[in-house]
């Protein structure tokens, strides 16, 4: 898939970009650039793996219309077997 911004990442997986940061924080591979270090690309498949090896699984797909207690309910899951 190549290297995706955290935005990106988070849309591909159906997560929030705090829960890429959360990852990030724990340990998840990224790909760093920069004298700072705070700039990254993130490649999701290697950061799937990496979340399933943590105990959590790959994001299911959020349906279309999912209502916002569905998909706050959906991403607290993941977040505990995290």
């Amino acid at each position: 898939m190549g290297l995706s911004t955290p935005k990106e990442a988070a849309e591909a997986m159906n997560i929030s970009i705090a829960t890429i940061t959360r990852c990030v924080q724990r340990g998840a591979p990224v790909h760093r650039w920069g004298s700072t270090g705070r700039r990254y690309r993130i490649d999701v498949d290697e950061f799937v793996r990496w979340m399933e090896a943590q105990g959590g699984n790959k994001p299911e797909p959020v349906p279309a219309r999912a209502t916002v207690e569905e998909l706050a309910a959906r991403r607290r899951a993941m977040m505990r077997r995290i």
